[in-house]
């Protein structure tokens, strides 16, 4: 069966198990079977540098909680993640910049959300994420959603 290559944005959620960081809702065998699909030119993985502000956190968190020491791991992670091609990383264009203001001037205060789905959106673009908080407001709000899925969704639709 040909498929047509799907431009999809990850949300930070998808980055985290790159730092060893295990993600509720997400299993090794989800992993894999996303890693899969890229391989087989089913999609077309994109990253966003906006996701560096809520990655560090999380890790900072993540580190505390199990009281391990994660720096080491953060040079190679980051490396895989800049540098292996898998991921194409996207910068917002000024109407996405425009768009996410828009948004948090609605009353959505993730910036970062924000931002991602309106990348998403003005490049056309799946946004995969599990929060659906975001989701909730853009429709409380009458904006599109159409875009947003999870992985279950991508592989459902994919496998």
């Amino acid at each position: 069966m040909n498929y047509m290559k799907l431009n999809v944005l990850l949300d930070s959620t998808y980055i985290l198990p790159t730092f060893g960081i295990e993600v509720e809702g997400l299993t090794d065998e989800d992993i894999k079977n996303l890693r899969e699909i890229c391989i087989m030119g089913k999609v077309k993985f994109y990253c966003s540098p906006v996701i560096w502000i809520e990655v560090l956190g999380k890790l900072y968190r993540e580190s505390i909680r199990k009281g391990i020491n994660i720096e080491n791991i953060i040079n190679k992670a980051t490396k895989s993640l800049l540098e292996s091609n898998f991921y194409t990383w996207i910068q917002p264009s000024p109407q996405a910049i425009e768009l996410a203001f828009k948004l948090r001037s609605l009353g959505h205060k993730d910036n970062i959300d924000n931002l991602l789905y309106a990348i998403s959106i003005t490049n056309n673009m799946i946004f995969l994420t599990m929060d659906t908080e975001l989701k909730n407001f853009l429709q409380e709000h009458n904006i599109e959603t159409k875009n947003i899925i999870d992985h279950h969704i991508l592989l459902k639709k994919l496998t």
